[in-house]
């Protein structure tokens, strides 16, 4: 007998005591989701199983603003990165049929693509290893973000990337264009689009007939959620998007659906025994070192329980899918709010459930928060890839680490400093920090001296840049406020905020912050005050040039 028949048999049978208990744990979800149980508000579906059967299953909020309707566990969301389980799935399902192998060099498939195709194994883009720009990244760079464009759109520009972040197998970045690229893999090894074959050989199989990989922005799906983002001014208006790339993202389905995706790593027998573990096994990087994510998963531990969990996020949707493996329990948490945290709502729904592992005061194992003169506060720069960070006090007492938008407490953990409640973790040097983030290469951040430039020093960074591998110009303007703007096609302006204004070598060669990433201005030997290029970096995408 299965586990989860086991399961659905021992809840035949409650006795009058593990009813209350039901009852109390359902009062306890209820209370974690009240902020979303508003018919004015979109909100969440939330489902979690034990033994592959349900212990738990509602909706909160709103799948249809417009309409009054009502989230239930058969609401249809879009899961944005929790997808990426599912393209990997049928990608390992490819190769079990002979379509491919990992081990298959892209150029094997993409003929069309530049030479550093010969370098990316199949594995690479499973394992976030390719080094490939995230083609979200790109399009938003090319000034297309906030267009519809097309998945030929996309082969077009990755087409014209001259270079990649890194060599592959190297480092991991997270990259979308990874997942495309598998996505459109299946359609070039087996005839079928990532939907046809998937519906065929793995979601049908394992009994998610309803859902699908929407490649067709236009069609109508029965029982579908909206994507919403909050207004400043309150209330919410809607955040979807035109863009049928799948892969990456794009699958459609319900908490009810997803419960046959739960039984499958309990009972794989549609795939073969070693499905599962081949699902579940992290990739490595050239140098033998470890990496914390498999095929679309990402392998963590909570309260002292390994898990096996991806989130997602895009446009107005967030979602989170979490196993814990040695309890046979699993949480789904789906969203059609642009802030909703469903990351945190399953964790919280996993302590109702596994009333063991509930221990608030877990996360602070780390240590106590670290003092300034572990590491003092300032700004600092990883020239490797083109990221600023500062290190600044909290108003609790501790450090904070600054990355981006996010923010992250710093805690003692011996020599190293613990960085948030992940398994993140920072070692003061003389002059800056390794960062050093599991399943992935250290960083080095040096130290820099903040730089408060006059008007003028600005003036010879000023001009039209242009850009051959997105195909596109950007100019530099300088304003009396903010002081220099990058305005990129389409009008759209990024102030530039001054980091620093020379390298380790002494020259100058400014570099700037904006939200996403990092400018650095290249000065022109025969006329040392005028910049004659500026090399760009944004998160997932490194290494453009820019030239006058």
């Amino acid at each position: 007998m299965q586990p989860f028949m086991v399961a659905a048999l021992a809840a035949l049978s409650l006795a009058p005591a593990e009813g209350a208990a039901q009852d109390d744990a359902e009062s306890r979800v209820d209370r974690a989701f009240a902020a979303w149980d508003r018919d004015d508000s979109p909100g969440c579906a939330v489902g979690a199983l034990e033994g592959g059967e349900f212990v738990f299953r509602k909706g909160y909020g709103t799948a249809d603003l417009d309409d009054g309707v009502p989230i239930t566990p058969d609401t249809v969301f879009r899961m944005a990165s929790v997808s990426k389980q599912f393209t990997a799935a049928a990608v390992l399902v490819a190769e079990d049929r002979g379509l491919l192998t990992l081990e298959d060099p892209l150029s094997k498939h993409f003929l069309d693509l530049p030479a550093w195709a010969d370098r990316v194994r199949v594995r690479h883009l499973i394992h976030h290893t390719s080094g490939i720009r995230d083609y979200l990244v790109v399009m938003d760079l090319r000034g297309q973000g906030d267009d519809h464009y097309t998945d030929a759109d996309v082969l077009a520009a990755l087409r014209r990337l001259e270079r990649l972040n890194f060599e592959p197998g190297s480092e991991y970045l997270y990259s979308n264009s990874g997942y495309w690229l598998l996505a459109r893999l299946i359609l070039r090894t087996s005839g079928q689009t990532l939907r046809a074959f998937a519906g065929e050989h793995l979601l049908g199989p394992v009994g998610m007939a309803g859902s699908h990989f929407h490649d067709r922005h236009r069609e109508i799906v029965p029982n579908r959620a909206h994507g919403y983002r909050p207004l400043d001014e309150g209330g919410f208006e809607l955040d979807e998007t035109t863009l049928e790339m799948v892969g990456d993202g794009g699958l459609y389905t319900s908490v009810n659906e997803l419960a046959h995706w739960e039984r499958m790593f309990l009972d794989p027998a549609a795939f073969g025994p070693g499905f599962v573990e081949r699902m579940t096994t992290p990739g490595r990087l050239a140098d033998g070192g470890a990496q914390d994510y498999a095929a679309g998963l990402a392998l963590g531990e909570h309260r002292g329980l390994a898990t096996v969990e991806h989130g997602g996020g895009f446009v107005g949707f967030r979602t989170h899918s979490l196993r814990i493996p040695e309890r046979d329990f699993a949480v789904f948490v789906l969203c059609n709010s642009a802030s909703a945290n469903p990351s945190s709502l399953a964790r919280t729904v996993a302590e109702v459930f596994l009333a063991d592992i509930s221990d608030p005061a877990a996360d602070f194992r780390e240590g106590e928060p670290a003092s300034p003169d572990r590491l003092p506060p300032g700004a600092f720069y990883a020239p490797r890839l083109g990221a600023a960070a500062e290190v600044g006090p909290r108003e609790e007492g501790g450090l904070v680490l600054v990355r981006g938008e996010l923010g992250q407490i710093l805690r003692d953990a011996g020599e190293e400093l613990a960085v948030g409640s992940g398994g993140m973790r920072l070692l003061p040097t003389d002059d800056g920090f390794v960062l050093r983030e599991p399943g992935q290469r250290d960083f080095r951040f040096l130290r820099v001296e903040p730089w408060a430039p006059e008007l003028p020093e600005l003036v010879g960074l000023a001009g039209r840049y242009h850009s051959t591998e997105l195909e596109t110009d950007y100019e530099v303007r300088v304003d009396a406020r903010p002081g220099l703007t990058l305005v990129a096609p389409g009008g759209r302006e990024r102030p530039l905020e001054p980091l620093f204004s020379s390298g380790p070598d002494g020259m100058f060669s400014p570099v700037f912050r904006f939200r996403g990433g990092t400018a650095r201005f290249l000065m022109d030997p025969a006329a040392a005050e005028r910049a004659r290029a500026f090399t760009l970096a944004a998160g997932r995408a490194r290494g453009f040039e820019f030239r006058r």
